[in-house]
């Protein structure tokens, strides 16, 4: 029994609950538990509960509950409850955020590199959406043009710069796929320069 609950929570009361939108399921818990369930409506929205069912004490049917939505209880008086953000979700969250954006701007860099290493002087005339799936070795595994440049060759050679990719590690735990892009025209110009800075350098 966590601290702040009464002798009451750890009796064993009938829960039937089915998983559903958390809300819904919230309303049912205080019920059959007696509970008053205190949260933010904007914490509960998008989020769905798990499925709890059999004799339980109240506190641990909340903790079934909740589990998978991040939330967690804080009990305030014997029959009152808060629910908040679980800390330790928040800062995974937060980890898992930065790994992805760390990851698009690795996806970012390899496109770069792979059409400044095209010697046509336009491959792509527009913006064009591509989609890629990336394999756990860091390498495309498939790429799709989701537009098209209105030229057969030009499209073959822009499928063939998506497969030149490297992005030189594995997505990270967690990353959605497929990275959908748009590749705008103004890239290769972004290249020129690059080849120019380089240029520099090496004087």
């Amino acid at each position: 029994m966590q601290r702040g609950t009464s002798s009451a929570a750890a009796r064993p009361l009938p829960f039937d609950i089915p998983a559903q939108q958390l809300g819904a399921a919230l309303e049912a818990y205080g019920v059959i538990s007696g509970f008053q369930v205190i949260y933010d409506a904007a914490l509960a929205k998008g989020r769905q509960s798990s499925d709890v069912r059999g004799a339980l004490a109240p506190d641990v049917a909340l903790r079934r509950l909740l589990a998978g939505t991040g939330l967690v209880p804080r009990y305030m008086a014997q029959d009152g409850v808060v629910l908040e953000l679980d800390p330790a979700a928040s800062e995974a969250h937060s980890v898992l955020r930065s790994a992805v954006i760390r990851y698009y701007g690795r996806i970012q860099a390899g496109l770069r590199q792979a059409f400044c290493g095209d010697a046509r002087p336009s491959i792509v005339p527009h913006r064009i959406a591509i989609g890629l799936w990336i394999a756990p070795s860091g390498l495309i595994a498939r790429s799709a043009l989701l537009d098209t440049t209105g030229d057969v060759d030009g499209d073959a050679a822009l499928e063939a710069a998506l497969q030149r990719i490297q992005i030189g590690e594995p997505p990270p735990a967690g990353f959605a796929q497929p990275v959908i892009m748009t590749v705008l025209p103004d890239m290769q110009n972004d290249c020129r320069t690059l080849q120019r800075q380089r240029q520099r350098v090496e004087r």
